[in-house]
């Protein structure tokens, strides 16, 4: 049984410009259409993924290894096909048992329409369902700034930087950036 709350899924958005757009758990069914999408994504943004998601055996892994308790993945589909995927890591034991991570990659065809807004706020909505603290995002300044700009729109606030500590594939140093959205009573409210 898992800790999170899916029964919701799937569910219909409406992102910005009348698109809408379906969201629901990752199933194993989802290699090729997972495989394509990730494809899509310029192998520069790639590049800062922590899997090799352009190898269709890491892939393979991911669908054949689902394990929504670990790491819940919630894909984004227009019509068949796969526009976002986010993915919310549950740290299980010890001192970070009470945190969750989210990560999330968005097609750039979808970006600045809202997808990127409405999957955090799903995965941050399945966190605090499932009583966890906080999530929180770790973001490279310079790289992915819309994807701060989308954690602040929901609440993120930044808890920390590591200055040129990310090198990019031409040996340039970046920032790392860690936001936090704390869940409890703010979420609750922030909801309404």
């Amino acid at each position: 049984m898992s800790v999170y709350a899916i029964r919701r899924y799937p569910r219909t958005v409406e992102l910005r410009g009348g698109v809408q757009i379906t969201i629901r758990p990752m199933e194993r069914g989802d290699a090729d259409g997972l495989l394509q999408f990730f494809l899509r994504v310029p192998a520069e943004e790639r590049f800062y993924l922590k899997d090799d998601v352009a190898s269709p055996e890491v892939i393979s892994s991911f669908v054949e290894h689902l394990d929504y308790d670990r790491a819940l993945p919630l894909l984004a589909l227009h019509g068949e096909g796969i526009v976002g995927d986010a993915v919310l890591v549950r740290h299980r034991g010890g001192y970070r048992a009470h945190t969750g991570e989210i990560r999330l990659v968005i097609d750039s065809e979808y970006r600045g329409k809202g997808l990127g807004v409405a999957l955090m706020t799903e995965l941050a909505d399945i966190a605090w369902d499932a009583e966890l603290d906080s999530v929180e995002f770790e973001l490279i300044r310079d790289v992915q700034d819309e994807a701060i700009a989308a954690a602040e729109h929901v609440g993120a606030f930044n808890v920390g930087t590591v200055k040129e500590f990310v090198k990019d594939a031409h040996g340039k140093l970046h920032d790392l950036v860690f936001l936090r959205i704390p869940l409890g009573k703010w979420w609750q409210w922030s909801s309404y």
